[in-house]
């Protein structure tokens, strides 16, 4: 399998990319999964009741074992559990830093306590803190949990090696837990590799040419309609919820200066970007509340026309004739290059002179992490629930690589996890996008759909609105002879 960047992390308490978080698919099991309906479901979970809004009873599967022949049990889950809970620095942390105990009424029962209810509490637990993993291999592995996955997990695959910029390799994990429709063990291929090729043209060739038998990623936008017509290829499209940003450093300048921001989201025109870089494919975005969260999403959104007079008069209010900054992108996609290049242009009509800076992707991740950026492009791969926003803009926590921090945006954030009703929920959300509107803590400019790509040989192939999710149901893939 062709991937778009290598890994750069396998510990839930520091991966914060989805090329890791694919691997990690494959080697762990969550505590729960979302569906191809986008609904919340149990995987490690059986039940889950609440007896009170923010109280989790969670009734464990029985028989699991991880690939040494752990038991998988509450206790495993605790451990997984503390690991965020008690290290501030997790970038899962505030996820569940509001839980009060965890207790164990029998070996495979949890019962944790929230300080106040929590609406996307089991959302939070598909990926990042819902990761359970063997505490024996943890505590074995230490720091070297970071590059290594021996023992670790229960999922269909076990980890074998990891060559940085080279290979990820899996093997068939025969005590796997799960079965197919007729009983039978999955996962049914004996071996899983993952290739990186960040650049996107190289990407594609290794899979015309057969060297790779999928991609994780899309592909180029430019070579979709041919790609659809090849004979050799099954290309499969769904409409996707991950989207394209730009965080802005709002603690430093230019950015701390919102009218600044605002200057720069009036400037880009998006609908340019999309015919002119993905050819006319996704959606145009200038929201970060998507519009496939239609309960929560304000449809009235002033940045969606490019607008140069209020650029204009943003860049007045700031005091500033010509602001000079520099955007960090990963060096090895030339599509990133093209729309980088093409809102550079865009921009300087306004004043807004940017540098493109050429850093490796794992660099560029670094640099959101650390604030050592004034600006960067990436990419978030979304969520079904409109708090994914509380890791992206709530003071401190974990993905806020804008180091943006406002009271009032936190309350909203906060407000938003402990309303369990979907129409209050949904007047908060709006009421935050109004915010985003005046503080623009970073800008979104494009919702990628989600196109699998496979040779015709490979069969069962998963696709769903976030293909990094879809990639949990790799077990149930297989390859023709």
């Amino acid at each position: 399998m062709a991937m778009a960047r290598d890994a750069t992390n396998f510990d839930p308490l520091r991966q914060n990319d989805v090329y890791s978080a694919v691997v990690l698919n494959n080697v762990a099991d969550t505590l729960y999964e979302i569906d191809s309906k986008g609904s919340v479901v149990g995987r490690l979970v059986e039940k889950t009741e609440n007896p009170q809004p923010n109280v989790y009873v969670m009734t464990l599967r029985k028989g699991i074992k991880f690939s040494d022949g752990t038991d998988l049990n509450a206790e495993a889950v605790k451990f997984n559990l503390e690991r965020h809970m008690t290290n501030a620095q997790s970038v899962r942390n505030q996820d569940v830093k509001d839980i009060t105990a965890i207790e164990m009424p029998d070996p495979f029962t949890v019962r944790i306590t929230l300080k106040t209810a929590f609406a996307p509490f089991a959302t939070k637990l598909t990926g990042g803190a819902g990761y359970i993993l063997n505490p024996k291999a943890v505590q074995a592995l230490g720091e070297g949990l970071q590059r290594d996955l021996k023992d670790a997990g229960s999922g269909a695959y076990k980890f074998v090696s990891w060559q940085k910029d080279t290979a990820v390799t899996l093997e068939r994990n025969t005590t796997y837990w799960k079965k197919d429709t007729d009983g039978s063990a999955l996962p049914y291929l004996d071996r899983l590799v993952f290739k990186p090729f960040p650049d996107e043209n190289v990407r594609l060739t290794n899979l015309r040419t057969g060297d790779a038998d999928a991609l994780i990623a899309n592909p180029p936008y430019k070579d979709i309609s041919d790609l659809k017509k090849d004979t050799n290829l099954n290309v499969n499209e769904v409409p996707g919820i991950g989207w394209q940003l730009i965080f802005l450093n709002t603690s430093v300048e230019p950015f701390n200066n919102a009218a600044v921001r605002r200057a720069f989201s009036y400037a880009i025109d998006r609908a340019q970007v999309q015919q002119t870089v993905f050819f006319g494919n996704g959606n145009a975005l200038g929201t970060p509340v998507m519009p496939s969260i239609p309960w929560a999403n304000l449809k009235d959104d002033p940045f969606m026309k490019r607008d140069l007079a209020k650029a204009r008069q943003e860049m007045q209010a700031a005091g500033k004739s010509t602001v000079k900054f520099a955007l960090q992108i990963s060096n090895a996609s030339p599509e990133l290059q093209q729309t980088a290049e093409l809102i550079k242009d865009q921009i300087k009509d306004v004043g807004l002179d940017m540098e493109i800076q050429l850093l490796e992707f794992a660099t560029v991740v670094a640099n959101g992490g650390s604030g050592a950026h004034q600006s960067l492009a990436l990419g978030w791969s979304g969520d079904v629930d409109p708090d994914t926003l509380y890791s992206l803009l709530y003071t401190g926590a974990g993905f806020n690589f804008g180091k943006y921090s406002n009271p009032q945006m936190d309350k909203l954030l906060a407000d938003g996890r402990a309303t369990v009703e979907q129409a209050k929920r949904a007047d908060i959300y709006k009421e935050l996008q109004r915010l985003s509107y005046t503080e623009v803590p970073f800008i979104t400019y494009f919702n990628a759909p989600q196109i699998a790509t496979t040779r015709k040989s490979v069969q069962s192939w998963p696709n769903t609105y976030n293909g990094y999710w879809g990639t949990r149901d790799l077990d149930k893939a297989w390859k023709r002879s």
